[in-house]
């Protein structure tokens, strides 16, 4: 049954960084405030609480995870209905050093043995309804106001992200001193409202990479050693020898994806997969295989 309590239903456009080499100075856009959040390194999703207190969580691009992180969804239907946050889906790990964000992790959550699963955390960044209302054009400021009245008390899977107005501090916590699994700095403005495209949000990577569509492998069948990647220009390159810990993931996406293999050894993809990529400098412009995407889908061409 469709109620006015939920004015927002997903899935909805997000507001996406865009990349920038230098943090953005404490007053920007337009003179008002500047929040900085660490750019953790997870999956971005959406959660919404929908009529009966039925939660939702998607990816960015619409995609269903509710049977990934059933943890998560519990945590949402305790929201009020008509609840729609933005946030980015995080493993935690314990290791010798104490807690950490591990995007290798969060591939585990896939599969059917939930002993293996590891902690996660939906750490949230942004509010975009609640009930009866649609907070898209709302100031982030105000956006951020009812978020931080929305979660319960700690401990909860339900966080809100590390975030300062301090540009110095954010450089020092996170592009200095990083934790594992931060990936850099997200700027936003305080004053900006939730209206993709316009809204601009800017983050500063540590490592620029990109996210590139693998449309053939080469290698071993199951541990592949190279991959052939379509970047987001359009243009096709091969990348440098995979490293031996990738290989098997990237082998067990593509397992039944392999079409008849061609000259030199590659095998096309019959449906392509995501990887994230890191380009070289140098003119030969070489490309450094960094990771499956499995939160990814190809974007149609």
């Amino acid at each position: 049954m469709v109620s006015d309590d939920v004015p927002v239903r997903p899935p909805v456009p997000v507001v996406r960084p865009v990349a920038a080499a230098v943090v953005p100075a404490e007053r920007w856009p337009a003179g008002g405030a500047t929040q900085y959040t660490a750019k953790l390194d997870g999956w971005r999703a959406v959660g919404a609480v929908l009529e009966d207190h039925r939660a939702v969580l998607l990816s960015r691009e619409g995609g269903r995870l509710e049977s990934h992180f059933p943890d998560v969804v519990e945590a949402l239907a305790a929201l009020p209905v008509g609840t729609v946050v933005d946030g980015e889906l995080c493993a935690i790990v314990e290791d010798e050093h104490g807690s950490r964000v591990d995007f290798g992790a969060l591939a585990r959550r896939r599969g059917r043995d939930r002993r293996r699963w590891p902690s996660v955390v939906f750490a949230l960044f942004d509010a975009l309804s609640i009930t009866g209302r649609d907070l898209r054009r709302m100031p982030l400021e105000e956006r951020l106001e009812v978020l931080a009245g929305l979660l319960p008390a700690p401990p909860s899977v339900l966080q809100l992200v590390p975030a300062t107005t301090s540009r110095e501090q954010a450089i020092e916590r996170w592009m200095n001193n990083r934790a594992p699994g931060v990936e850099g700095i997200v700027a936003r403005g305080l004053t900006t409202l939730y209206v993709p495209p316009r809204t601009r949000w800017v983050k500063v990577r540590t490592t620029d990479t990109l996210d590139a569509v693998v449309v053939a492998v080469s290698g071993p069948v199951g541990r592949p050693a190279y991959a052939m990647v379509r970047l987001p220009d359009g243009t096709e390159a091969r990348t440098s020898q995979i490293p031996s810990p990738h290989r098997i993931p990237l082998g067990r996406a593509t397992a039944d994806r392999l079409g008849p293999p061609l000259t030199g050894g590659w095998h096309p993809l019959t449906a392509p997969v995501v990887a994230e990529v890191q380009l070289g400098t140098t003119r030969h412009r070489t490309l450094r295989y960094v990771r499956l995407r499995p939160d990814l889908t190809p974007p149609p061409r």
